[in-house]
C-alpha cells in the first residue's frame, strides 16, 4: 500500500497506531507538503494530530522529528515565495508544532534551550512568510498566516518563554497585521487574537505596556496609496473587533475594551483625514 492507502486504513481502523509508527510518522512529514489537500490535511495532519497528543509516539521520537520539521525542507521551504506550492510544506510543518508543544507542556520533555530554537525558527518563518493564501480552490488549505498563529499561541504558554519573548511576539502579530499586501479573508484576524490572550493570562506584562501595544495600531504611518492602505486598515480593524469581542466575552482583561474602542476610532481618523 502507498501512504495514502495506508493512512486511509488507518483512519477506518480509529487512528490506532501500527507497530511502526514511527516510521510511518517520518514517511507523513516527508510528504506533508503533498498538493494533494486529502492525503496533506485530511489524513497526515489529522493522523499526528491524535498520534501525537494521544502519545503513539514518544517523546523521544518526537524529538527525533523536530529537527527535521523545523528544517529548510520543511519549516523554511523556500520560504518567501508567494503563490507557489511551497507554502503547503511550510504551512503543515508549522501546523505540527503546536502538537509537540502541547504535549511538552503536558508532560516535559524538551530543554529550555529547544523551546527557545522553537520560537526563533516559527518567528523566522511567520516574519519572512509572503504567500498569504488561505484557502485555495484547487489545493485546499494553505493557511500559513493563521497556522503560524497557532504556533505563536501554544509558544506564548510555554512558562520557558519570559516577557521579553512574549513582546517579541506581540511585535510579530502587530507586523503581520498591518501588511498592506492582502486583506486577510479566511479568520486570520480571529487565529492572531489567540497568542495575544495567550499571552495576557500569563500575566507578566504590564497593562500599561498591553494597551500602548494596542493604540499603536493607530499610530501607523498611513500608506499614500489608497489600495495599500485600504488594506492595511481593514486588517487592523477586523484584528481589533475580533481581539475587543474575544476580552469583552471570554472576561479575559475586559478593562482594555475601552482602550481598543478609543483605538478603532482613532484608525477611522487617521484613514478617512
Amino acid at each position: 500500500m502507498n501512504l495514502k492507502e495506508k493512512l486511509i486504513a488507518i483512519t477506518e481502523n480509529g487512528y490506532q497506531a501500527p507497530p511502526d509508527t514511527f516510521q510511518l510518522a517520518q514517511e507523513m512529514i516527508h510528504n506533508i507538503g503533498s498538493v494533494d489537500a486529502e492525503l496533506r490535511d485530511d489524513l497526515i495532519y489529522t493522523t499526528l494530530s491524535h498520534w501525537i497528543p494521544g502519545h503513539s509516539l514518544t517523546a523521544y521520537e518526537l524529538e527525533q522529528l523536530l529537527p527535521v520539521i523545523l528544517d529548510t525542507q520543511h519549516l523554511h521551504f523556500k520560504l518567501g515565495e508567494n503563490n507557489t506550492d511551497s507554502v503547503f510544506t511550510r504551512s503543515f510543518s508549522m501546523l505540527v508544532i503546536p502538537l509537540i508543544l502541547m504535549r511538552h507542556r503536558e508532560s516535559p520533555f524538551l530543554s529550555s534551550e529547544q523551546i527557545h530554537q522553537i520560537k526563533e525558527k516559527v518567528l523566522y518563518s511567520i516574519k519572512e512568510e509572503r504567500d498569504y493564501r488561505g484557502y485555495d480552490e484547487e489545493k485546499g488549505w494553505a493557511h500559513a498566516i493563521a497556522h503560524g498563529a497557532d504556533a505563536l499561541d501554544d509558544l506564548a504558554q510555554c512558562s520557558e518563554l519570559d516577557n521579553k519573548d512574549l513582546l517579541t511576539i506581540l511585535k510579530l502579530v502587530y507586523d503581520k497585521i498591518t501588511i498592506t499586501d492582502r486583506i486577510y479573508s479566511d479568520g486570520e484576524d480571529e487565529r492572531m487574537v489567540r497568542p495575544v490572550i495567550s499571552i495576557l493570562n500569563r500575566k507578566i506584562l504590564s497593562q500599561t505596556y498591553v494597551e500602548q501595544w494596542i493604540q499603536s495600531f493607530a499610530d501607523i504611518e498611513k500608506n499614500p496609496e489608497f489600495l495599500p492602505a485600504f488594506k492595511q486598515k481593514n486588517n487592523i480593524k477586523n484584528f481589533l473587533k475580533s481581539l475587543y469581542f474575544r476580552v469583552k466575552f471570554y472576561k479575559t482583561d475586559a478593562n482594555l475594551c475601552p482602550t481598543i474602542e478609543q483605538t478603532l476610532y482613532k484608525i477611522e481618523t487617521v484613514y478617512y483625514s
